[in-house]
């Protein structure tokens, strides 16, 4: 039997995979959480001031945060 994440336990895993991988790219997050969209979980990192975002032409990295 398998149990549904929550959406908290996604945003720390996806912060944790950002933060091992420094200009991750949203398709690897994707994959490496195993789910088809991140999207959401992505606005509501960026939102929370815990990543940030960098475009360079039509390619997107993420990144942490600066403390």
């Amino acid at each position: 039997m398998t149990t549904k994440k929550t959406k908290e336990e996604l945003l720390d895993k996806m912060l944790s995979i950002i933060r091992k991988n420094l200009g991750i790219r949203p398709s690897e997050i994707n994959r490496l959480l195993k789910i088809p969209h991140t999207l959401p979980l992505r606005k509501t990192l960026l939102k929370r001031g815990l990543i940030r975002k960098e475009k360079r032409g039509a390619a997107v990295y993420y990144y942490p945060q600066k403390s």
